[in-house]
């Protein structure tokens, strides 16, 4: 296989990748992802083809803690309306395992792939489905919302499956030849931790629906952290499960890697190798852009697109850092 080809199909399916964190940002947003309450893997495949399959589905939702507590005034049409985001979320999760599975497949037969990087990728989309389902269930037993950990779960595999696609792409790319110090990789490795409890924080603010909380900027209702902020007791669960704290560490953890980020990058520059510059500017920029979008989605009330466009981002800013860090060869 040439290399051309190799790169078109890890771009589309990173690509679609891609697309499935922008939708399935839709699909929470617009708070349509409990609307189909079975997992049909296989028969699933297709939506309701007449009135009767629509009533029965619209049937199967209406027992749903959901429509219970927050859309039992919904007819028929208006179920429809948030039926079809999550199943074009479903839909497209299906061509992403399918067409990970013939190009690895491919891949395998022209020997670009060992025989465990072609099962790789399916395995990971696989079981991405699997959690996304549990994840569903969470909603579908006595409360109208899913939990904000399998939330996190779900979006922090999307970011592995995209991981290692984008780990064929990088190894396609010139490699930044350094030698690494100690203290540059503690910055490094500090860097990519940074990111990901920020992105880990960001997961449970949307779960918990916390940017709705206090839509102002810096401070909240006119204190850093209102005393709402520990009502949960044993205090640590305000850390984790209080939306106000948890938006409070979200909104400050963002600040905070807003400024160290701009610092290690002074560091990796002067110290380590000028190689580094196109990554690491790539990488500061889409953090910079991230920090904007996140205060403007809090001032203006979590708009869908604003909100979707900061999901998006967070996948960026990842695989801006995979793009430093894959690319790295000691020599």
């Amino acid at each position: 296989m040439s290399k051309s080809k190799k790169l078109l199909w890890l771009l589309s399916l990173l690509i679609m990748l891609f697309s499935m964190v922008a939708v399935g940002g839709i699909t929470r947003l617009t708070k349509s992802g409990l609307s189909i309450t079975e997992w049909r893997p296989v028969t699933g495949t297709l939506p309701p083809l007449s009135e009767e399959a629509w009533q029965k589905e619209f049937d199967l939702y209406r027992s749903s803690p959901e429509f219970e507590h927050h859309n039992n005034h919904f007819e028929l049409e208006d179920y429809k309306g948030i039926f079809w985001w999550e199943y074009l979320h479903r839909l497209l999760g299906r061509v992403i395992f399918f067409t990970a599975t013939v190009m690895g497949f491919v891949f395998w037969r022209k020997k670009e792939f060992s025989g465990k990087r072609a099962l790789l990728l399916p395995a990971l989309i696989a079981f991405q489905g699997l959690i996304g389902w549990l994840m569903v269930k969470t909603g579908l037993n006595h409360r109208p919302s899913v939990s904000h950990y399998m939330l996190a779960v779900h979006f922090l595999l999307a970011l592995l499956t995209m991981s290692v696609v984008y780990h064929s792409l990088a190894k396609m790319k010139q490699p930044l030849v350094v030698k690494l110090s100690t203290k540059g990789r503690f910055l490094i490795g500090l860097l990519g931790g940074l990111i990901l409890l920020q992105i880990l924080y960001g997961c449970f603010t949307g779960g918990l629906r916390a940017g709705l909380y206090f839509n102002t900027f810096p401070l909240m209702d006119g204190r850093v952290l209102p005393p709402q902020g520990w009502d949960l007791v044993p205090g640590f669960r305000n850390l984790f499960e209080n939306p106000i704290t948890v938006q409070w560490i979200h909104r400050w953890l963002g600040i905070g890697l807003a400024v160290i980020l701009p610092l290690v990058s002074f560091h990796l520059l002067r110290c380590e190798s000028p190689a580094f510059k196109r990554p690491i500017l790539h990488l500061v920029s889409v953090v910079v852009i991230q920090v904007l979008l996140g205060i403007s989605t809090l001032l203006f009330l979590v708009p869908v697109p604003l909100a979707v466009f900061h999901q998006a981002m967070a996948a960026l800013i990842w695989l801006g850092y995979c793009n430093l860090i894959f690319r790295i060869k000691t020599p």
